[in-house]
């Protein structure tokens, strides 16, 4: 007679044989395709793109626990292996580099490096492993106070000269999906917050995410160009990237041969089939990590 254990034990295998049972409640990944896949096989990527692009909900662990475990999975896989960040900007680089060799300690760094907020919960983990296995990090994007000025002015030519090095060479606002999916989510999404609400203002901030999107673009092309035998993955908020446009744009006008993967999240009430939802949204990115909607919570797909 089977024992009281061994008939929970089957009823297990059976339930998890049939997808009745979630190995992760939290979240689920799949290609653009539909094929589910592990956590662990995000790390996979690197060997067979130039550069991966982590679209991320800055305010989601579940995601951020994500990242980390790819950046360690992937670094198994190719030690040549970079960090890039949306999180810090490259007027900071030279801080960022110094406490990366151990030339500063980390409260200097954090001191004279503008941190966000969540930085030592979410991004600590990113940059503690890159420290700790000789890792290059890029301060990708524009600083912010640039952004500011030019959402503010709606011109660059008044940036001061010694901040002027740290534009992109080539910057372009284009019109089309992305600005379009911009202004709509500007005006009209609930999550804003203190946001501008008309189409005019929006427009302004557009060109300060234009800005954005081509800095982090050209601190990843130019990165590339000089160190081809690296695989980079960047780290930046899902709006730059979703759709393949944004950063991913810009970056494939900047170089049209980096093959580029493009992680995107997508917030869900509950799974069910996943692989229809990676039908309804597998213009969304090459994988799609669902992640459970959390109590209380807009869809935040925003910049």
């Amino acid at each position: 007679m089977m024992s009281l254990y061994k008939v929970i034990m089957a009823v297990i295998v059976m339930l998890a044989m049939s997808g009745g049972v979630q190995a992760n409640p939290a979240y689920q990944i799949c290609t653009a395709g539909g094929r589910q896949l592990e956590a662990t096989e995000l790390a996979e990527l690197v060997k067979d793109y130039d550069v991966i692009v982590f679209g991320e909900y800055h305010d989601n662990a579940v995601l951020h626990k994500l990242e980390a475990e790819m950046l360690i999975n992937a670094f198994a896989k190719q030690r040549k292996l970079a960090v890039s960040l949306e999180m810090f900007e490259r007027d900071v680089q030279n801080q960022l580099d110094d406490y990366l060799a151990g030339k500063i300690t980390e409260e200097e760094f954090l001191a004279n490096s503008r941190p966000w907020k969540n930085y030592r919960e979410d991004y600590r983990p990113l940059v503690q492993f890159a420290k700790n296995h000789s890792l290059p990090v890029l301060a990708a994007n524009i600083p912010r106070p640039l952004a500011a000025q030019y959402a503010k002015e709606g011109s660059l030519a008044t940036i001061a000269d010694n901040m002027k090095v740290y534009l992109p060479k080539f910057h372009l606002t284009l019109d089309g999906a992305y600005r379009e999916k911009f202004i709509e989510y500007m005006t009209k999404s609930p999550d804003t917050g203190k946001m501008p609400g008309t189409a005019d203002k929006a427009a302004a901030y557009y060109k300060a995410q234009c800005l954005k999107d081509d800095t982090m673009a050209e601190s990843i092309a130019q990165f590339q160009q000089a160190h081809a035998d690296y695989k980079i993955i960047h780290f930046q908020g899902d709006f730059h990237s979703r759709y393949r446009l944004g950063v991913v744009e810009k970056l494939q006008m900047l170089n049209p041969e980096l093959a580029i993967a493009v992680i995107t999240p997508v917030y869900v009430e509950e799974f069910g089939d996943v692989p229809g939802l990676a039908a309804k949204y597998k213009d969304d990115g090459d994988i799609i990590i669902f992640v459970q909607q959390p109590v209380k919570k807009v869809n935040k797909q925003g910049p």
